[in-house]
């Protein structure tokens, strides 16, 4: 009679699978003294003891609806024949723990004791089922475990940030702990901690497999923070047996390493946490009991939308979307004239929000750590867009409802209410919506004044920055967007639309600045805020914020200017033929290497006059046939010795040993008609040397350090 399991232990131990037949097929035919005679032999032979444990185990497993009974685990139940022997050894491989290890710890006698009373429960139970056939529905802990990875999954599905950074979080015991084995993207690894509490919860509240949806899971969550309360409880859970690729390592590794098991325990207590947040049942009740049927609409089909109905009268709701979302502080207390109970109805076309994108930042990581990108195209990670119904999707028409101090009760067409929590804090996304919309509702100017703050904080910071050293001047992109913006029209809403050119309702993801003139134009549309006296502060605060970086960019234009161009413009003022020649080499190498660079700090164009010079200056003193035959060895000769990177010898030295070579070949250095004397002028001007610090040196050899440097990135050659 053939036992299940194979000719091998899953720890790798040869199981004598004749041996363990031939002493089953005795038992069943009730061979007394071959049974004795046989156990003789299977206690010698640990590997075979824990497989007929094991075995027998799992018989009891099927027979009793997934659970092991308790006179085979627990020492003061004397309700069934196991001895202690084989209670130790069933719980040993419940916890997961190496059986046949466990089994060597024994002496012979305790093993043939295990291995007797785990054969006779064997042919009892196989006798039973064979009567009465084997309960083949879904367990209680099969329905735990699949419920918990259905709640995991819904949470990092829903938070993506959140799914990041357990991605990284089991990367670290996965890769760290490669002896461990720990199996998979770790989902199942936190599903079935929790499945083991919810498990061990429905067993405390005598909730059956029929009646799990009313479990309340949130009475969970003490348990989940006192993490060796949890390993006792895991170590004792007879997981689903075709769960054992999982169940085994994770049990193994969280009764050897506590602080993974306190990591796992607290993101199943986060998962819970989650949920009990978003369940539209508890969105006015503070102590809301949660259930897993509460969770159901959210955990089943492809759409997360967690809408439910408690009762006619409440009709269908839904938790406020939080995640990403930001609300500033209002600047302004309760309107006046109203009373602390008063409730507010307003009509409202759309809510504009900021919004963080996890994936878009995922996206961005992404593409900064591929190094196959030459140029990435990196995306605005927030964004400005209309709150959208969970429900319907609609962005527009909502009625809000409420009093000040209130969580906030958005009313959609579609006959869902939008909710934040009763209990939330005053800085709850939903409280603070509510408030600014009650300000809007009683003085439409409190739209202008909102904004004043942010703008005159933005060009705080921008006037702030002109001053350091790093400072390179605006960015790009606040470049493009002022220059289209016309400071001059008198509709200022219209010169801002055709410049920001909006994608409201939908996001529109932008910087600072972009975000910021989004949320002026929208309110500035409003005619009751635009021709208001704030709304005309408003108004002329923006002209003047667009003039002021108008004239920076303006200022900074030169630093934009493409790199060839620059060149191109230098070479056209004129000069000898060689120093035309030695031009004309050098625009071909930057045409090769630097197409698509502008000049920014100079650093590279100045390199690039550099070597120019160096070409000419060579070139003329060899007296040969020309700027063609100058290597890149022999520019490197004319830095100090040492090459680019020297620093031992002073780098002004090294411009007047040039000025002076170009004086022995004619030239005068302070002559203004003459383009290389222009040109060497130019390049002993001193330049910032770093970003941050104070450092200064002349641009020859700054910028020549750049193109030819050993530390060099752009490896250049003619």
């Amino acid at each position: 009679m053939e036992l299940p399991g194979g000719p091998a232990s899953a720890d790798g131990r040869a199981v004598n699978e004749a041996l363990l037949g031939a002493l089953t097929a005795a038992a069943v035919k009730g061979c007394a003294a071959c049974v004795d005679r046989l156990l003789d032999e299977v206690a010698g032979d640990p590997a075979c003891v824990a497989r007929l444990v094991d075995v027998s185990r799992l018989t009891a497993l099927r027979l009793h609806c997934g659970e092991v009974p308790g006179f085979m685990t627990d020492d003061d139940d004397r309700s069934g024949p196991a001895a202690p022997e084989l209670k130790r050894l069933v719980r040993a491989a419940t916890a997961g723990e190496p059986l046949t290890e466990v089994c060597e710890q024994l002496t012979a006698a305790e093993r043939r004791a295990a291995a007797g009373y785990a054969l006779e429960l064997l042919v009892g139970q196989l006798t039973l089922a064979n009567t009465v056939g084997f309960d083949d529905g879904e367990t209680l802990a099969e329905m735990c475990c699949a419920i918990s990875a259905l709640l995991v999954e819904w949470w990092f599905t829903t938070v993506p940030l959140a799914a990041r950074e357990f991605t990284e979080i089991w990367h670290r015991w996965a890769f760290g702990h490669r002896e461990a084995g720990l199996p998979g993207n770790g989902v199942h690894a936190v599903a079935l901690v929790l499945g083991a509490v919810l498990h061990d919860q429905a067993l405390q509240d005598h909730v059956p497999v029929e009646e799990l949806g009313t479990l309340v899971f949130t009475r969970v969550l003490p348990a989940l923070r006192e993490p060796e309360r949890v390993g006792e409880v895991l170590s004792a859970f007879a997981a689903p047996p075709d769960t054992d690729g999982i169940t085994v390592p994770v049990k193994r590794f969280a009764r050897s390493n506590p602080a993974f098991l306190a990591e796992m325990c607290s993101l199943a207590r986060h998962t819970l946490t989650v949920h009990a947040e978003n369940c539209p049942h508890g969105l006015r009740e503070p102590n809301h009991a949660c259930t897993l049927a509460h969770r159901a609409p959210a955990l089943s089909g492809d759409v997360h939308v967690q809408v439910a109905a408690s009762t006619p009268e409440e009709g269908r709701r839904v938790a406020l979307p939080r995640i990403g979302y930001s609300e500033d502080e209002p600047i302004e207390g309760a309107p006046g004239g109203y009373g602390a109970d008063h409730t507010w109805q307003i009509n409202v076309d759309r809510i504009l929000l900021k919004r963080f994108d996890a994936d878009i930042a995922r996206w961005n990581e992404n593409i900064s750590e591929d190094s196959s990108i030459s140029e990435p195209n990196y995306q605005h990670e927030t964004g400005l867009e209309a709150l959208a119904c969970p429900a319907c999707g609609s962005r527009a028409s909502f009625l809000a409802e409420g009093c000040w101090d209130d969580p906030l009760a958005l009313h959609c067409r579609c006959g869902v209410t939008i909710m934040s929590p009763a209990g939330a804090p005053p800085e709850d996304l939903g409280r603070r919506i509510l408030k600014r919309l009650i300000l809007c509702e009683a003085d439409p100017a409190y739209a202008a004044r909102c904004l004043m703050p942010p703008l005159a904080q933005y060009q705080e910071r921008e006037h702030s920055a002109r001053d350091g050293s790093w400072y390179r001047g605006p960015d790009s992109e606040d470049v493009a967007l002022v220059e289209a913006i016309d400071v001059n029209d008198d509709d200022l809403v219209q010169a801002l639309a055709a410049a920001l050119q909006p994608k409201l309702p939908e996001r529109h993801g932008g910087r600072t600045l972009t975000l910021l003139l989004l949320q002026v134009m929208y309110a500035l549309s409003a005619p009751a805020v635009r021709d208001s006296e704030d709304g005309r502060t408003l108004a002329e605060a923006v002209r003047t914020l667009v003039a002021d970086l108008q004239e920076e960019s303006a200022r900074w234009a030169p630093t934009r200017q493409p790199l060839v161009d620059r060149l191109q413009a230098w070479r056209a003022e004129g000069g000898p033929q060689m120093w035309q020649d030695a031009w004309s080499r050098t625009l071909e190498m930057a045409g090769r290497h630097f197409k698509r660079y502008r000049v920014g700090d100079g650093r590279l164009s100045d390199g690039c006059a550099a070597l120019t010079l160096a070409q000419y200056l060579l070139a003329r003193e060899a007296d040969t046939g020309g700027v063609g035959e100058i290597t890149m060895n022999d520019i490197r000769g004319l830095l100090p010795p040492g090459g680019a990177d020297d620093s031992d010898r002073n780098p002004a030295e090294v411009v007047r040993q040039w000025g002076a070579r170009l004086q022995a070949l004619g030239h005068d250095l302070d002559a203004a008609d003459d383009p290389v004397a222009r040109a060497w002028r130019h390049l002993r001007t001193d330049r910032a040397t770093d970003t941050y610090g104070d450092g200064r040196e002349p641009a020859l050899t700054l910028g020549l350090k750049d193109l030819l440097g050993e530390r060099s990135y752009y490896r250049i050659h003619f």
